[in-house]
């Protein structure tokens, strides 16, 4: 198995500024290794249905999708989760992905959350911060720190 890296996620990056700065550093990634964004339909917040009804609904489809990637370490967002500095989180993905020739699914969430089901499947729970962020920024933050350890890894000045 060869090194790639996954980002796992309902719905689409809405916002301009945020979808194309996640394009630009999935092809920045892509210089290292295999890339790709799996997409799960989001939930609707059109009253059907509880917060927490939703974020199960939705971790069902985020946990079939990981189903699909076997073997993979997996990275669930989770406000409450660790929080690394950037050569610790390239240790990381250099320990766990790059050294084993792994693949990595980085797991964001909904707006209401993370089910619980996907949280219990991953190898890492990742804070960024103890900030709330619009999930599309989140996106965008997380695909930057993966592009900037993989440099580090590389040795590549853009870490500087």
């Amino acid at each position: 198995m060869s090194a790639e890296i996954a980002f796992v996620w309902p719905g689409r990056t809405r916002a301009g500024y945020a979808r194309d700065g996640v394009e630009d550093y999935l092809s920045r990634i892509r210089r290292f290794v295999a890339c790709r964004v799996v997409e799960v339909a989001a939930e609707r917040h059109d009253g059907r249905y509880t917060a927490a009804h939703r974020v199960e609904r939705e971790g069902r489809r985020l946990a079939q999708r990981l189903e699909a990637l076997p073997g993979a370490r997996v990275v669930a967002l989770d406000p409450r989760g660790e929080r690394l500095d950037t050569p610790s989180f390239a240790r990381w993905i250099g320990h766990e992905v790059i050294d084993r020739g792994a693949a990595a699914a980085f797991v964001v969430g909904g707006p209401d959350g993370l089910s619980s089901l996907v949280r219990e499947r991953a190898h890492l729970l990742l804070g960024l911060t103890r900030m709330t962020l619009p999930h599309d920024l989140a996106r965008l933050l997380l695909s930057e720190q993966v592009y900037r350890a993989l440099t580090i890894l590389r040795g590549h000045p853009y870490d500087r």
